[in-house]
């Protein structure tokens, strides 16, 4: 199994639905881009020990946009040439969201229609989310990438849900926000639970 997460806009919770997802399925990881410290790596590791980390497809010094990384950097790279570890239970993390600058050409969503990755996408609720949702989901579809579900991260509405499920008929699981690592694992075991009631994985 090999799964791309996306983000439906940056600071959505995405770095900590993946260690769940990796602490909860026993998933290997591996970040596209990693753009700025502290790493994402970093902080998989801190919450889920047991999980295996590749190093990062690229990564950049500069907590900014990879294509300004890039340039502040003086590196050149393709994208959609980055290559995926050799793992059969692989979970991919995204930087920001799907149409986010993945070189100086092409975006993340680009990176995961090219190779036919079924995706999971998560999302959060703050002024403008739901757009940011709805708008992450429709340039999906139109890609015809396969879409596993949404998963919502932090706070949860349950009328933002009802809305988003009438307008998409997307599946909808959630990873509420957690203060230590019993709560991370406790709320991971929720998510897959909940995952699995869905059949979304």
């Amino acid at each position: 199994m090999q799964i791309f997460i996306a983000g439906s806009h940056t600071d959505v919770g995405k770095t900590s639905v993946s260690a769940a997802l990796c602490y909860a399925f026993s998933l290997d990881y591996f970040k596209l881009v990693q753009a700025g410290t502290p790493t994402d790596n970093q902080r998989i590791q801190s919450l889920t020990p047991a999980t295996k980390i590749y190093p990062s497809g690229i990564t950049l010094q500069t907590p900014a946009s990879p294509h300004i990384g890039m340039q502040k950097e003086k590196i050149s790279y393709n994208g959609l040439r980055i290559p995926l570890p050799k793992s059969e239970n692989l979970l991919i993390e995204s930087a920001g969201g799907l149409f986010t600058p993945l070189d100086s050409q092409k975006c993340m969503i680009d990176f995961l229609s090219t190779h036919r990755l079924p995706c999971i996408l998560v999302g959060a609720y703050y002024l403008g989310g739901i757009n940011h949702i709805l708008l992450s989901i429709v340039a999906l579809k139109a890609r015809e990438i396969p879409l596993l579900g949404l998963i919502i991260s932090k706070d949860q509405n349950p009328l933002m849900d009802t809305f988003i499920k009438s307008y998409t008929q997307v599946k909808i699981a959630h990873f509420a926000t957690y203060s230590d690592k019993e709560t991370f694992q406790a709320n991971s075991n929720k998510l897959k639970e909940e995952m699995q009631n869905l059949k979304m994985i």
